[in-house]
Protein backbone atom coordinates (compact mmCIF):
# COMPACT_ATOMS: atom_id res chain seq x y z
CA UNK A 1 0.00 0.00 0.00
CA UNK A 2 1.22 3.02 -0.95
CA UNK A 3 1.86 5.73 1.53
CA UNK A 4 -0.37 8.37 -0.05
CA UNK A 5 -3.42 6.01 0.72
CA UNK A 6 -6.37 7.97 2.70
CA UNK A 7 -8.07 6.47 5.55
CA UNK A 8 -11.01 6.10 3.13
CA UNK A 9 -9.07 3.76 0.81
CA UNK A 10 -7.71 1.79 3.54
CA UNK A 11 -11.36 1.15 4.64
CA UNK A 12 -12.49 0.01 1.06
CA UNK A 13 -9.66 -2.14 0.43
CA UNK A 14 -9.75 -3.37 4.03
CA UNK A 15 -13.57 -4.27 2.90
CA UNK A 16 -12.66 -5.81 -0.99
CA UNK A 17 -9.69 -8.27 1.19
CA UNK A 18 -12.82 -9.34 3.75
CA UNK A 19 -15.31 -10.15 1.09
CA UNK A 20 -12.77 -12.17 -0.83
CA UNK A 21 -11.28 -13.90 1.85
CA UNK A 22 -13.69 -14.81 3.74
CA UNK A 23 -16.42 -14.83 1.32
CA UNK A 24 -18.78 -12.36 2.96
CA UNK A 25 -21.30 -9.94 2.06
CA UNK A 26 -19.35 -7.16 3.74
CA UNK A 27 -20.78 -3.20 3.29
CA UNK A 28 -20.34 -0.03 4.41
CA UNK A 29 -22.31 2.19 5.83
CA UNK A 30 -22.43 5.99 7.21
CA UNK A 31 -21.27 5.96 10.50
CA UNK A 32 -22.29 8.23 13.46
CA UNK A 33 -21.48 10.88 15.56
CA UNK A 34 -18.97 9.19 17.16
CA UNK A 35 -17.74 6.81 14.16
CA UNK A 36 -17.64 7.91 10.58
CA UNK A 37 -18.63 4.78 9.09
CA UNK A 38 -20.69 1.08 10.03
CA UNK A 39 -19.42 -2.09 9.11
CA UNK A 40 -22.39 -3.98 8.24
CA UNK A 41 -21.73 -7.88 7.99
CA UNK A 42 -23.89 -10.58 6.62
CA UNK A 43 -23.86 -14.78 6.39
CA UNK A 44 -26.95 -16.84 5.86
CA UNK A 45 -29.78 -14.38 7.76
CA UNK A 46 -27.41 -13.29 10.19
CA UNK A 47 -25.90 -9.63 10.89
CA UNK A 48 -23.62 -7.77 12.58
CA UNK A 49 -22.78 -3.81 12.42
CA UNK A 50 -18.87 -3.30 13.83
CA UNK A 51 -18.49 0.92 14.29
CA UNK A 52 -15.10 1.12 12.82
CA UNK A 53 -11.89 2.86 13.00
CA UNK A 54 -9.60 3.75 10.57
CA UNK A 55 -5.53 3.86 11.23
CA UNK A 56 -3.15 3.92 8.14
CA UNK A 57 -0.39 2.33 10.47
CA UNK A 58 -0.28 0.39 13.33
CA UNK A 59 3.15 0.03 15.64
CA UNK A 60 3.58 -3.00 18.33
CA UNK A 61 3.66 -0.05 20.76
CA UNK A 62 0.25 1.27 20.10
CA UNK A 63 -1.16 -1.96 20.32
CA UNK A 64 -1.23 -1.06 24.14
CA UNK A 65 -2.61 1.95 23.77
CA UNK A 66 -5.80 0.69 21.05
CA UNK A 67 -6.35 -2.20 23.93
CA UNK A 68 -6.83 0.51 26.98
CA UNK A 69 -9.18 2.67 25.02
CA UNK A 70 -10.80 0.29 22.58
CA UNK A 71 -11.99 -1.94 25.96
CA UNK A 72 -13.69 0.87 27.41
CA UNK A 73 -15.66 1.62 24.34
CA UNK A 74 -19.74 0.68 24.94
CA UNK A 75 -19.50 -1.07 21.46
CA UNK A 76 -17.27 -3.85 20.02
CA UNK A 77 -15.09 -1.66 17.08
CA UNK A 78 -13.33 -2.88 14.53
CA UNK A 79 -10.20 -1.20 13.70
CA UNK A 80 -8.83 -0.99 10.23
CA UNK A 81 -5.62 -0.76 9.16
CA UNK A 82 -2.74 -1.00 6.45
CA UNK A 83 -1.13 -4.17 7.14
CA UNK A 84 -0.81 -6.32 9.81
CA UNK A 85 1.82 -8.83 10.37
CA UNK A 86 1.50 -12.15 11.20
CA UNK A 87 3.21 -12.06 14.20
CA UNK A 88 0.76 -8.27 14.87
CA UNK A 89 -2.18 -10.40 14.10
CA UNK A 90 -1.39 -13.14 16.64
CA UNK A 91 -0.84 -10.48 19.51
CA UNK A 92 -4.12 -8.75 18.44
CA UNK A 93 -6.21 -12.06 18.91
CA UNK A 94 -4.62 -12.49 22.19
CA UNK A 95 -5.52 -9.01 23.40
CA UNK A 96 -8.66 -9.26 21.62
CA UNK A 97 -8.43 -6.67 19.31
CA UNK A 98 -10.79 -6.97 16.35
CA UNK A 99 -9.04 -5.30 12.83
CA UNK A 100 -9.27 -6.01 9.62
CA UNK A 101 -6.70 -4.57 7.31
CA UNK A 102 -6.25 -3.94 3.43
CA UNK A 103 -4.28 -7.07 2.42
CA UNK A 104 -7.02 -9.19 3.54
CA UNK A 105 -5.96 -10.25 7.10
CA UNK A 106 -9.01 -10.49 10.09
CA UNK A 107 -9.46 -11.23 13.32
CA UNK A 108 -13.52 -10.76 14.05
CA UNK A 109 -14.67 -12.93 16.81
CA UNK A 110 -18.45 -12.37 17.68
CA UNK A 111 -20.05 -15.76 18.19
CA UNK A 112 -20.95 -17.20 15.54
CA UNK A 113 -18.82 -15.33 13.60
CA UNK A 114 -15.40 -15.99 13.69
CA UNK A 115 -12.40 -14.68 11.38
CA UNK A 116 -9.25 -15.75 11.82
CA UNK A 117 -7.10 -14.64 8.84
CA UNK A 118 -3.00 -13.56 8.82
CA UNK A 119 -0.21 -13.99 6.28
CA UNK A 120 -1.36 -12.26 3.46
CA UNK A 121 0.51 -9.48 2.15
CA UNK A 122 -0.34 -6.60 0.13
CA UNK A 123 0.11 -6.29 -3.51
CA UNK A 124 2.40 -3.23 -3.08
CA UNK A 125 4.16 -3.12 0.05
CA UNK A 126 3.09 -0.33 2.70
CA UNK A 127 5.49 2.67 2.96
CA UNK A 128 7.02 3.50 6.36
CA UNK A 129 5.48 7.50 6.39
CA UNK A 130 7.67 9.64 8.23
CA UNK A 131 6.46 11.35 11.45
CA UNK A 132 6.01 14.95 11.86
CA UNK A 133 8.98 16.56 13.87
CA UNK A 134 6.75 16.56 16.65
CA UNK A 135 6.95 13.00 16.80
CA UNK A 136 10.76 12.73 15.57
CA UNK A 137 12.86 11.59 18.48
CA UNK A 138 14.04 14.99 19.74
CA UNK A 139 10.49 16.37 18.90
CA UNK A 140 9.25 13.73 21.75
CA UNK A 141 11.63 15.09 23.89
CA UNK A 142 10.19 18.47 23.75
CA UNK A 143 6.55 17.15 23.64
CA UNK A 144 7.54 14.97 26.79
CA UNK A 145 8.32 18.14 28.82
CA UNK A 146 5.51 20.11 27.99
CA UNK A 147 3.18 17.20 29.18
CA UNK A 148 5.03 16.54 32.48
CA UNK A 149 4.70 20.08 33.47
CA UNK A 150 1.75 21.85 32.88
CA UNK A 151 2.00 25.68 31.52
CA UNK A 152 5.51 25.36 30.04
CA UNK A 153 3.96 25.66 26.79
CA UNK A 154 3.73 29.02 27.90
CA UNK A 155 7.58 29.86 28.78
CA UNK A 156 10.29 31.36 26.75
CA UNK A 157 12.02 29.00 24.16
CA UNK A 158 14.74 28.51 25.49
CA UNK A 159 13.55 27.35 28.94
CA UNK A 160 11.54 24.76 26.96
CA UNK A 161 14.55 23.39 25.79
CA UNK A 162 16.67 23.44 28.05
CA UNK A 163 14.26 21.34 30.45
CA UNK A 164 13.44 19.17 27.44
CA UNK A 165 17.39 18.68 26.64
CA UNK A 166 16.77 20.21 23.44
CA UNK A 167 17.97 22.37 20.97
CA UNK A 168 16.47 26.02 20.62
CA UNK A 169 15.67 25.44 17.16
CA UNK A 170 13.92 22.42 17.67
CA UNK A 171 11.49 23.47 20.31
CA UNK A 172 10.78 26.37 17.50
CA UNK A 173 9.37 23.54 14.85
CA UNK A 174 7.62 21.59 17.77
CA UNK A 175 5.49 24.56 18.74
CA UNK A 176 4.68 24.95 15.10
CA UNK A 177 3.63 21.37 14.04
CA UNK A 178 1.20 21.08 17.19
CA UNK A 179 -0.25 24.38 16.39
CA UNK A 180 -0.74 23.24 12.65
CA UNK A 181 -2.22 19.67 14.36
CA UNK A 182 -4.89 21.25 16.84
CA UNK A 183 -2.60 20.58 19.91
CA UNK A 184 -1.20 24.02 20.69
CA UNK A 185 -3.20 27.66 20.87
CA UNK A 186 -1.61 30.75 20.44
CA UNK A 187 -4.08 33.34 22.79
CA UNK A 188 -2.03 36.48 22.20
CA UNK A 189 -1.12 38.00 25.87
CA UNK A 190 -2.20 35.07 27.22
CA UNK A 191 -0.07 32.81 25.89
CA UNK A 192 0.15 29.93 24.53
CA UNK A 193 -1.72 26.97 25.66
CA UNK A 194 -1.89 23.02 25.25
CA UNK A 195 -5.26 22.06 24.40
CA UNK A 196 -6.15 18.24 23.57
CA UNK A 197 -3.94 16.85 26.07
CA UNK A 198 -5.06 13.18 25.99
CA UNK A 199 -5.06 12.86 22.33
CA UNK A 200 -1.68 14.27 22.25
CA UNK A 201 -0.69 12.02 25.29
CA UNK A 202 -1.74 8.79 23.63
CA UNK A 203 0.30 9.95 20.42
CA UNK A 204 3.13 10.00 23.09
CA UNK A 205 3.21 7.20 24.66
CA UNK A 206 2.50 5.40 21.04
CA UNK A 207 5.48 6.78 19.27
CA UNK A 208 7.60 7.24 22.10
CA UNK A 209 8.78 3.51 22.15
CA UNK A 210 9.52 3.50 18.11
CA UNK A 211 11.17 6.85 17.50
CA UNK A 212 12.81 7.58 20.62
CA UNK A 213 13.52 4.99 23.19
CA UNK A 214 15.53 2.68 20.75
CA UNK A 215 17.84 6.13 20.66
CA UNK A 216 18.23 6.40 24.44
CA UNK A 217 18.72 2.49 24.37
CA UNK A 218 22.15 1.39 26.46
CA UNK A 219 22.47 -2.10 26.71
CA UNK A 220 20.68 -5.16 28.40
CA UNK A 221 22.56 -7.05 31.56
CA UNK A 222 21.93 -9.82 33.92
CA UNK A 223 21.68 -10.43 37.64
CA UNK A 224 20.67 -13.92 39.09
CA UNK A 225 19.22 -11.93 41.99
CA UNK A 226 14.97 -11.57 40.94
CA UNK A 227 14.60 -9.71 44.12
CA UNK A 228 17.86 -7.31 44.01
CA UNK A 229 15.87 -4.52 43.24
CA UNK A 230 13.61 -3.86 46.30
CA UNK A 231 15.73 -2.14 48.64
CA UNK A 232 18.16 -0.39 46.14
CA UNK A 233 18.54 3.17 45.88
CA UNK A 234 19.92 4.42 42.44
CA UNK A 235 19.77 8.37 43.32
CA UNK A 236 23.83 7.97 43.86
CA UNK A 237 24.33 6.92 40.47
CA UNK A 238 22.33 9.63 38.94
CA UNK A 239 20.05 6.52 37.88
CA UNK A 240 15.91 6.04 38.15
CA UNK A 241 13.67 3.34 37.94
CA UNK A 242 11.23 3.22 34.85
CA UNK A 243 8.99 0.88 33.75
CA UNK A 244 7.73 -2.17 35.67
CA UNK A 245 9.51 -1.58 38.66
CA UNK A 246 8.71 1.69 38.77
CA UNK A 247 5.19 0.23 38.51
CA UNK A 248 5.76 -1.92 41.26
CA UNK A 249 6.54 0.91 43.50
CA UNK A 250 3.71 2.92 42.80
CA UNK A 251 0.87 0.34 42.76
CA UNK A 252 1.68 -2.86 44.82
CA UNK A 253 0.12 -4.46 41.74
CA UNK A 254 2.95 -6.20 39.80
CA UNK A 255 5.42 -8.32 40.32
CA UNK A 256 8.35 -6.92 37.83
CA UNK A 257 9.63 -9.50 35.04
CA UNK A 258 12.02 -6.74 33.39
CA UNK A 259 14.29 -4.17 35.23
CA UNK A 260 14.01 -0.84 33.70
CA UNK A 261 16.57 1.65 34.64
CA UNK A 262 17.27 5.18 33.28
CA UNK A 263 20.92 6.38 33.63
CA UNK A 264 22.19 10.05 33.31
CA UNK A 265 26.02 9.25 32.80
CA UNK A 266 27.55 5.76 31.95
CA UNK A 267 26.06 2.79 33.73
CA UNK A 268 29.33 1.21 34.62
CA UNK A 269 29.30 2.16 38.15
CA UNK A 270 25.80 1.14 38.23
CA UNK A 271 26.89 -2.13 37.49
CA UNK A 272 29.81 -2.71 39.16
CA UNK A 273 27.65 -1.70 42.44
CA UNK A 274 25.15 -4.21 41.48
CA UNK A 275 26.34 -7.25 39.99
CA UNK A 276 25.17 -6.35 37.02
CA UNK A 277 27.03 -8.05 34.08
CA UNK A 278 26.38 -7.12 30.03
CA UNK A 279 24.23 -9.44 28.18
CA UNK A 280 22.17 -8.94 25.03
CA UNK A 281 19.44 -11.54 26.96
CA UNK A 282 19.55 -10.08 30.40
CA UNK A 283 16.54 -8.74 32.00
CA UNK A 284 17.75 -5.31 33.42
CA UNK A 285 17.87 -2.68 30.49
CA UNK A 286 19.31 0.53 30.91
CA UNK A 287 19.02 3.49 29.06
CA UNK A 288 19.71 7.26 29.00
CA UNK A 289 18.06 9.89 30.51
CA UNK A 290 16.36 12.96 27.47
CA UNK A 291 14.88 14.95 29.95
CA UNK A 292 16.47 17.64 32.41
CA UNK A 293 13.51 17.97 35.21
CA UNK A 294 12.44 17.25 38.88
CA UNK A 295 8.96 16.24 39.28
CA UNK A 296 6.87 15.10 42.43
CA UNK A 297 4.66 12.18 42.87
CA UNK A 298 1.46 11.85 45.24
CA UNK A 299 1.38 9.86 48.37
CA UNK A 300 3.95 7.97 50.07
CA UNK A 301 5.67 6.13 47.28
CA UNK A 302 9.16 4.39 48.44
CA UNK A 303 12.42 5.51 46.89
CA UNK A 304 10.53 8.60 45.72
CA UNK A 305 13.41 10.35 43.95
CA UNK A 306 14.20 6.95 42.15
CA UNK A 307 11.25 7.12 39.72
CA UNK A 308 10.78 8.21 36.29
CA UNK A 309 7.72 10.58 35.84
CA UNK A 310 4.54 8.69 36.06
CA UNK A 311 4.41 9.21 32.20
CA UNK A 312 6.63 7.64 31.33
CA UNK A 313 6.55 4.77 33.34
CA UNK A 314 2.98 4.16 31.94
CA UNK A 315 4.45 4.19 28.64
CA UNK A 316 6.84 1.78 29.46
CA UNK A 317 4.50 -0.03 30.69
CA UNK A 318 2.38 0.03 27.60
CA UNK A 319 4.89 -0.53 24.95
CA UNK A 320 5.29 -4.19 26.15
CA UNK A 321 1.69 -5.45 25.32
CA UNK A 322 1.68 -7.43 28.32
CA UNK A 323 -2.32 -7.24 29.60
CA UNK A 324 -1.21 -7.02 33.29
CA UNK A 325 1.22 -4.35 32.63
CA UNK A 326 -1.69 -2.37 30.36
CA UNK A 327 -4.04 -2.91 33.48
CA UNK A 328 -1.26 -1.36 35.97
CA UNK A 329 -0.97 1.07 33.51
CA UNK A 330 -5.16 2.05 34.28
CA UNK A 331 -4.13 2.28 37.54
CA UNK A 332 -1.41 4.63 37.53
CA UNK A 333 -3.35 6.87 35.23
CA UNK A 334 -5.92 7.41 37.81
CA UNK A 335 -3.38 7.20 40.63
CA UNK A 336 -0.83 9.77 39.24
CA UNK A 337 -1.57 11.42 35.51
CA UNK A 338 -4.76 12.78 36.02
CA UNK A 339 -3.93 16.12 37.59
CA UNK A 340 -1.39 15.88 34.18
CA UNK A 341 -3.68 14.45 31.51
CA UNK A 342 -7.46 15.03 32.19
CA UNK A 343 -9.24 12.21 30.81
CA UNK A 344 -11.89 13.74 28.13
Amino acid sequence: MKAKDTEREILQKAVEGLRKAANLDVQIQHGNYDFEAILQIRLYEMEWKFPVEVQKRVTFPALGVNFQRLRKLPQKVLLVMGYATPKMADRMREMGIQFIDAAGNAYINDPPLFIFIKGNRPAVMHLTERPTRAFQPKGLQVVFALLCNPGLEAEPFRKIADMANAALGTVGWVVQDLKQMGYLIDMGKRGRRLVKKRNLFDRWVATYPEQLRPKRFLGNYVTTDTDWWKDKELTQFGAFWGGEIAAAFLTKYLKPEIATIYVRETPAKLALAHGLKSNPKGNVEILKVFWNFEHRLQGDVPFHDNLVHPILIYADLLATGDTRNIETAEIIYEQELTRFIPDN
